[in-house]
This record gives structure tokens, sequence and C-alpha cells, in this order.
């Protein structure tokens, strides 16, 4: 029986020996691990559309702003203060689990400048639509612009810069107007405002006997308050200022 102990002995130690010899595996989670946490990598954060955008709108603002992305909304918007519990509760579920696709902050102190939207074709949907027409209303409440771009292929950096020119050279200042809705359509690049050189937006006139007229108005409202009479064939003489 000795020599069948010795013998046992000998084959464990040449066991341990030739394990200790082989190249460790990679970590590929054990079955315990991955029971616990059922997840995996979700894929890129960005679409194709939107790192085009990323990397134009980066050079486009470089030194002037700082440029983030997927932001929640809840971080940027909040409930009124002294709005009943109730009331809170409904405002911050109307906008949890949803983002800006941009958001612009000031160098300095990472305040928020504007939020932007890249509009691809799924904002098309009904839901979309109304995804769109709640965060416009949440952002006009909070005297924060909401730039809408439509998305394309490719970009320039001149374009983009023009977008955000009046709102990186003045302060985000200044009590939100009712009457003016927030931008409902692309960015119109054939016309600049007078006022600053943003890109000129449509807008719909909300309140007053105006009430539902389209108007070209300064994409960078309320910043810059420019806005002109909008007629059919959509090239206006610019020659109002808000």
């Amino acid at each position: 029986m000795e020599w069948l102990f010795l013998f046992v002995v000998v084959i464990v130690a040449a066991i341990l020996v030739l394990k200790a010899k082989l190249p460790a595996k990679a970590n590929t989670g054990d079955s315990a691990t991955v029971d616990e946490f059922p997840y995996q990598r979700a894929g890129p954060l960005f679409t194709p559309a939107e790192r085009s955008f990323l990397g134009v709108l980066d050079q486009a603002v470089a030194g002037r702003a700082r440029v983030f992305g997927k932001v929640r909304v809840g971080d940027v918007l909040g409930p009124r203060k002294g709005l009943q519990r109730g009331a809170s509760s409904t405002a911050r579920n109307k906008i949890d689990r949803k983002h800006f696709d941009f958001v612009l902050c000031d160098p300095s102190d990472l305040s928020v400048i504007c939020v932007i939207e890249l509009d691809d074709k799924s904002h098309q949907a009904k839901s979309r639509q109304e995804r769109d027409d709640l965060l416009l209303g949440a952002c006009e409440a909070a005297g924060i612009p909401m730039i809408q771009v439509p998305a394309k292929a490719a970009y320039t950096i001149s374009t983009v810069a023009e977008m955000f020119s009046g709102l990186l050279s003045r302060s985000n200042g200044g009590e939100v107007e009712s009457a003016i809705q927030a931008p409902v359509a692309s960015i119109d690049n054939s016309n600049n405002c007078p006022k600053c050189a943003s890109s000129l937006v449509k807008r719909t006139v909300k309140k007053g006997e105006h009430a539902g007229k389209k108007i070209l108005a300064c994409s960078t409202y309320p910043a810059c308050r420019f806005y002109s009479p909008l007629p059919e064939n959509e090239k206006p003489k610019l020659a109002k200022e808000m």
C-alpha cells in the first residue's frame, strides 16, 4: 500500500507542476459571476450620425464650450421650487429616462449654455414628436435654448460654428417670452441673424392675435431675441428685433 500512496503523491505533484507551467486563461467570468451580474457590453455610445456631428462640433466650439453627450434630462432640468409633492413627482417622471443628445457647457464652470438634439428619421414618429414637444416646452420654461440640428451624412465646421456663434458670445440670460414657441423646423443655413450672425430657424407664435403664424427667429433665442415675419416664399426681409 505504501507504493500506491507514493504513486498517488507523484501523480498529484506532476499535475500541479504541469498546471503551474501552463499559460493563464483570460478571465471570461465564471458561471457564478455571470449569473450574479447578467450584463454585457452595449456597443458604441453614439450612432454613426452622432459621431460624425460630435467630431465637427468639438472643433467648431473648441476653447469656447465643452461638449457632453447622452446627458440625462434630469441632470439639466428639474421641477420648479414650490410645487406640491405630487406635481413635482409628475413633472420629474415626465423627463425620467430621457436624455439630450449633446449639451454645451461654459468651460469655466460647466453651466449649461444650450442643449442639442440631432433630428434623424426617428423623430418623424409620433412618439418622438411628442417627446420633442415635451423637451422643447421644458427647455423654453427653464430658459435653456434647445437647438435641433437635422441629421446629415457630413457637416462643415464653419456651418456648425455658425449655429452657435450667438450663444457662445454672450451669456444666456433673460426671461423666456411665452408668446414664441421653441424651434420646430430645420435650421435654415441660407439666412443668418443680422444681430449676432447665428442661424435663423422657423418658429410658431403661440399666443395673441398672431397665434399660429410662422416667423424666422434667431436659433439662440432667448439669448438673442431677433425675429422677422416669414413670407410665403420663405425669403423674408429682415427688419425687426424682439
